[in-house]
């Protein structure tokens, strides 16, 4: 029995199928197109969110970022791929219908001179032979659409497998042999990038060349696991055996990576309205304030808040987030308040990836202990003075852990005012202050 590829049938029905699969990408591309446009908002948001959590632990917030920017990348591509693919599509099908109206393109009724019409039937022939061509780069594009997504998608999975084995050096190694390992690894994976790009980008330039293919094919062998391509490779080489495909593929990537870094291009408005300030107690951060960040579902609470720019009333709320850093410190200074079981780690639901669902060593009075100490690790200063202050667990309306106080202003005065916030953190085995916020606000009491 023949292999079911061999099959006469098999390849009949793919010729069939292939004339008619201008349907199934025209619905594919709609239905994408929709619900990629609908994605970015949830995307941006949880990135966000993911980043806002992850801020005390370098490893995580890398990760994150990452993936989000694998992501995010992936998903745009794909949704310009698929709208360039919806218009030409759009246009063949126009063509279709006028062929139908009008037939073949008569040079004849024209009534150009010899030269324009000579000119005209060399450089666009018959009608359709136009249509063949808008066939052809419609069905091109859509399948680039995708393989696009797994270039990208091979690019940082690289990134990602490298930098965990980088790190699994680091764990197992330490002084001198970290540092030749890591070396030795480091030069390997530039070596394998720098090849791999070479070969990629020049279309098999490597694989052609006799000694140099000798050389590349281990290199080949591993960055092809590494990369996950042989999941999409038989995509690749179809469309490079292909004359068109291989200028397509040729001009649109690095089109697409001039593109996409195109998206990070800023324009500097002022040489000191910068970001550089935003710790400083001139600049009014947005995310410090309550009011400003309340109905934008993709900003989150990096450090602390204040209700608003302009408080009306003599209680100041300060919102202060939550950071593994913190409680750290707490620990350190009292070494009574650490539990049994550090419970603290990555969470599915309400089943702690620790093992250990309910930690009875923690009793409500070790947390107001706990409140007392963080008086210790955290500062606030109003204008410069330090105010007492007395804290209590909450969360914030975005559902952020952190804690609370209230400040009295009742004797303050009319006008601007400076809040300053920091707090202790451990550096290298010893304690040390930090700034968290500095906030300017206007305290006008109806």
């Amino acid at each position: 029995m023949l292999p079911k590829h061999e099959d006469s049938k098999f390849k009949k029905w793919l010729d069939i199928l292939q004339q008619e699969s201008w349907q199934l990408e025209l619905i594919i591309s709609g239905v994408a197109i929709f619900g990629l446009i609908q994605t970015f908002d949830p995307i941006v948001t949880l990135a966000n969110a993911v980043s806002a959590k992850a801020m005390d632990n370098t490893t995580l917030s890398a990760i994150s970022s990452i993936a989000f920017a694998a992501i995010m990348m992936c998903l745009l591509s794909l949704t310009i791929c698929l709208i360039i693919h919806v218009i030409l599509r759009g246009l063949w099908i126009g063509a279709v219908g006028l062929r139908y109206f009008s037939g073949d393109i008569d040079y004849e009724v024209l009534n150009y001179t010899d030269k324009f019409k000579a000119y005209l039937k060399k450089r666009i022939g018959s009608f359709d032979k136009y249509i063949s061509k808008l066939e052809d780069y419609c069905s091109l594009i859509f399948a680039l659409s995708f393989l696009l997504v797994f270039f990208f998608l091979s690019f940082f999975i690289s990134i990602a497998v490298f930098s965990g084995i980088l790190a699994l050096i680091g764990m197992l190694f330490s002084g001198i042999a970290e540092k030749i390992f890591s070396i030795i690894f480091g030069i390997f994976m530039s070596i394998a990038f720098l090849m791999t790009a070479i070969d990629f980008f020049t279309q098999g330039f490597l694989k052609k060349k006799k000694w140099l293919a000798y050389v590349y094919f281990p290199i080949y062998r591993v960055m092809s696991r590494v990369t996950f391509s042989f999941l999409y490779r038989p995509l690749l080489y179809n469309l490079l055996d292909n004359k068109l495909g291989k200028r397509i593929l040729a001009v649109l990537i690095p089109v697409f990576i001039v593109g996409l870094m195109s998206f990070s291009i800023n324009i500097k408005e002022s040489n000191f309205h910068i970001d550089r300030w935003n710790d400083k107690a001139e600049y009014a951060r947005v995310l410090n304030y309550d009011d400003e960040i309340a109905d934008n579902e993709r900003i989150f609470v990096n450090n602390a808040t204040i209700p608003s720019k302009i408080i009306k009333s003599s209680s100041l709320p300060i919102f202060i987030k939550h950071r593994i850093a913190i409680e750290d410190v707490i620990y350190k200074i009292d070494s009574t308040l650490i539990p049994k079981n550090d419970d603290r780690g990555y969470e599915l639901g309400s089943i702690n990836f620790q093992f250990d669902l309910e930690n009875k060593d923690i009793a409500y009075a070790k947390l107001k202990k706990y409140l007392e100490v963080l008086k210790d690790v955290v500062t606030i200063k109003l204008d410069s003075t330090v105010v007492p202050a007395t804290y209590i667990m909450t969360h914030n309306r975005k559902g952020q852990r952190g804690y609370e106080t209230v400040l009295d202003l009742k004797d303050v005065s009319r006008g601007v005012h400076i809040l300053e916030i920091t707090r202790k953190r451990i550096r290298r085995d010893s304690i040390s202050t930090i700034d968290v916020a500095r906030i300017p606000f206007w305290y006008y009491l109806d």
